[in-house]
């Protein structure tokens, strides 16, 4: 699944400018991880976007996995109320030890920059 453009006209939300906040999940292997282990993460993924949804804050947009990695991406108008209702679950959930966040930020020249935070405030981003 490739990133959303943030200049793009695909606007779901119907809002000017959606923000892009990707929850990165470290998996047991280095390809697609295990069944149980890819059931357990799309079980969660509904979990998050129910909140997000009933929230009202965007939308979960999909998720993709490999390279040892699942990233589930949400979007809406504004990236810390999306991050207010995810990171208590995420903080809560044994699926996201080793995890992190990606979200898109300005660099102050007009694009938009990735910025990695952690999940737990132990952990190593």
């Amino acid at each position: 699944m490739a990133m959303r453009d943030p200049d793009s006209d695909d606007d779901d939300l119907g809002g000017d400018e959606e923000q892009d906040l990707l929850v990165v999940l470290a998996l047991s292997n280095k390809a697609m991880g295990t069944s149980s282990e890819r059931a357990e993460i799309a079980a969660f993924a509904d979990q998050l976007e129910a909140a997000v949804t009933e929230a009202g804050v965007g939308e979960y947009d999909g998720d993709e996995f490999g390279g040892g990695e699942c990233t589930l991406f949400f979007c809406g108008p504004d990236v810390d109320r999306l991050l207010a209702v995810l990171q208590p679950l995420l903080r809560r959930s044994p699926l996201c030890r080793g995890a992190h966040l990606v979200r898109m930020v300005p660099d102050g020249k007009g694009a938009m920059e990735r910025q990695r935070l952690p999940i737990r405030g132990d952990a190593k981003a």
